[in-house]
């Protein structure tokens, strides 16, 4: 049984018992593998027809972000969204309204629609559609149910070969190693751009919808920023593994992220204290924080890959 089957399998039992979550946030590419979970989510609970394939059913209405920034503001929530999903249902069954990029919601936003999913309408399953949890409130993700239609995220390929392979190999450092490791991660962030640019375009050529130049923009930056988080992640855990192998000691049967380097992560994990390690985590967040600022990646790589005990 596939990823895909297993998902479908267990809604299939919450549905059939009557106990479906209040929310269900399904990470993914929003414009496809989402979208059909949810355009099938919404076949099994209202039924299959063809005004639900066609986003066209009363009971199960699309919200995308607005605007040329590609937000959900509060407005949007306020006027739109929160009270189609407190009307009654025109079928008499499910409602199940789908808010496409979840990510995308502004702050005030959320809190808005986070006090309706507290105390959601009756039969109403809220679909929240996004390619990463990284910028979706805690409280909303605590009161729904995660879907990642993928499986767990990993960095895609050749992304991640890259990324192991530059930290398999770092065996000593010096400033201008470092320098020459900056701009290896930036070429990677920079194909990362390159390679959403030509995603969006595919992925939104049979849109209902007439994208501009300042749509497309955002969407591209949306993907390449969802992609830059999943080799951030990939860094993190292979500081968690360095954690891991320094505070067991000797111990050999260490659970790691990253077991086929075990070899590597213990010679690199013994020339540096624990403390050092540990600050490592605390680097990568406010290496995050600059990237979040839009700073160049040119500019702050160097500075990061020379203080980052890896």
């Amino acid at each position: 049984m596939t990823h895909l089957e297993q998902i479908k399998t267990y809604l299939q039992n919450a549905f059939s018992t009557g106990r479906p979550a209040q929310a269900y946030i399904i990470i993914g590419p929003v414009y496809q593998d989402g979208a059909a979970l949810a355009t099938w989510i919404g076949s099994q609970l209202i039924g299959e027809m063809p005004s639900i394939a066609d986003r066209a059913h009363p009971d199960m209405p699309w919200f995308e972000p607005e605007k040329v920034s590609r937000i959900i503001d509060v407005e949007m929530m306020r006027d739109r969204i929160l009270p189609m999903a407190q009307q009654s249902s025109l079928s008499g069954g499910w409602k199940v309204p789908v808010i496409v990029s979840a990510d995308r919601m502004k702050a005030e936003a959320a809190n808005a629609f986070l006090k309706t999913l507290e105390e959601p309408p009756p039969r109403t399953l809220f679909l929240l559609l996004a390619d990463s949890l990284a910028d979706m409130l805690p409280t909303i993700i605590s009161r729904s149910q995660v879907i990642h239609v993928g499986g767990t995220r990993e960095l895609d390929e050749p992304w991640r070969t890259t990324v192991l392979d530059l930290l398999t190999n770092i065996r000593e450092k010096s400033a201008l190693l470092d320098t020459v490791r900056a701009e290896v991660l930036c070429g990677v962030l920079e194909d990362m751009a390159e390679r959403a640019g030509k995603a969006v375009r595919e992925e939104r050529k049979d849109s209902p919808i007439d994208d501009d130049a300042d749509t497309l923009k955002a969407l591209v930056g949306a993907k390449t920023k969802s992609w830059r988080n999943d080799l951030l992640l990939l860094i993190e855990r292979w500081m968690r593994d360095l954690v891991r192998l320094k505070a067991s000691g000797e111990a050999t049967d260490v659970p790691l992220n990253f077991p086929e380097h075990r070899t590597v992560l213990q010679q690199r994990a013994a020339c540096y204290t624990l403390a050092k390690l540990l600050e490592n985590l605390t680097m990568l967040e406010q290496f995050t924080v600059h990237l979040e600022r839009n700073i160049s990646p040119a500019q702050v790589l160097p500075y990061w890959m020379d203080r980052f005990y890896l």
